[in-house]
């Protein structure tokens, strides 16, 4: 059997359609050998790894119930030009946490260190969410191995987790740039992977045959009109930007085996209230990767019965020189 290598890239909200790749996997009976991942890709992909299936991790989306958000009458009004500030937050920070916090089992994940100087959110919250709902808490606890991926701030490289505590590693892989705060660990200040590899299946190539990526970095519509980007959103599409430009290059330098990219158009990197757009929006991707497999599936059928009968020709061949040899 050929070994599988999975990654799974970074984006924000855009990455739960992960899920849906791993269900196709699930369906086929396809385990990988070992699987890659940065930021969301690290997250679901830990689970994926510790024996989680894929409909097992989507209902554990389910029961945090992100699809909801508020209403416009749930909302406080603020046309106070000169509160800027106070917008802000309540357009992008302080909806995440009302999503989650008239659910008892998740409210406690957003935690907003506003007046900390590093960051919008502590990630104390979410850390004890994986705390609560991982099967494991090591790398070697694993049932497939893993490699996550973060960046040293200082040191301004990658850093590849495989051994060790696997929530911090995790935590520090998801360190959106002053949206979390970085992870202090082994005398490294670390931030998100994406920063330096957003899409890590170069570092798994050399322990697999097949090596499976997907790119949830997505897209956005170009506007007809010129329309300068309020301030979190140039933050975050200029991240975005920079990750795209670091795929596009290594992506001249290696490839993948099958590479899926959706087109995920205009989903914002904290726009997990559209789950179910999401999901609904990679069906013909999904396809795809089924068809892809199944065709590289059939190819290594195909090989193999070729090597078969090769060996069993050589055999034959070797048993005759043997008996030629006996007679003489």
């Amino acid at each position: 059997m050929r070994k599988i290598g999975l990654t799974l890239g970074g984006g924000g909200a855009r990455g739960i359609c992960h899920i849906e790749f791993l269900k196709v996997l699930d369906e086929m009976c396809l385990k990988p050998s070992i699987i890659s991942g940065t930021s969301i890709g690290a997250i679901i992909g830990a689970f994926y790894a510790s024996g989680l299936s894929g409909k097992e991790i989507n209902d554990l989306l389910n029961t945090i119930d992100i699809r909801r958000k508020k209403t416009e009458e749930e909302t406080p009004s603020s046309n106070n030009e000169g509160n800027r500030l106070e917008k802000f937050v309540d357009d992008k920070l302080t909806d995440i946490k009302e999503y989650y916090k008239k659910f008892e089992n998740i409210h406690k994940m957003i935690d907003i260190s506003f007046f900390k100087n590093t960051s919008f959110l502590h990630g104390k919250g979410v850390e004890k969410f994986f705390e609560e709902n991982l099967p494991v808490k090591t790398f070697e606890e694993l049932k497939i191995p893993l490699k996550i991926v973060a960046t040293d701030y200082w040191e301004q490289k990658q850093v590849v987790f495989d051994s060790g505590d696997l929530i911090p590693a995790i935590r520090a892989s998801m360190s959106i740039p002053a949206v979390f705060e970085p992870v202090i660990l082994n005398n490294l200040v670390l931030i998100d992977g994406g920063i330096t590899n957003n899409l890590p299946f170069d570092i798994i190539q050399n322990e697999c045959d097949i090596t499976v990526a997907i790119d949830v970095s997505g897209s956005l519509s170009i506007p007809t009109k010129a329309k300068a980007p309020n301030l979190f959103d140039n933050i975050m599409t200029s991240f975005e930007i920079l990750q795209d430009s670091i795929i596009k290059y290594q992506m001249k330098m290696k490839t993948p085996d099958i590479y899926i990219k959706p087109e995920l158009k205009d989903v914002g990197i904290l726009d997990f209230h559209k789950a179910d757009e999401i999901i609904g929006s990679v069906k013909g991707d999904v396809a795809q990767l089924r068809r892809e497999l199944k065709e590289k599936m059939r190819r290594r059928s195909k090989m193999k019965e070729l090597v078969d009968k090769l060996k069993d020709r050589m055999k034959k061949q070797r048993d005759k020189e043997t008996e030629g040899k006996t007679k003489d």
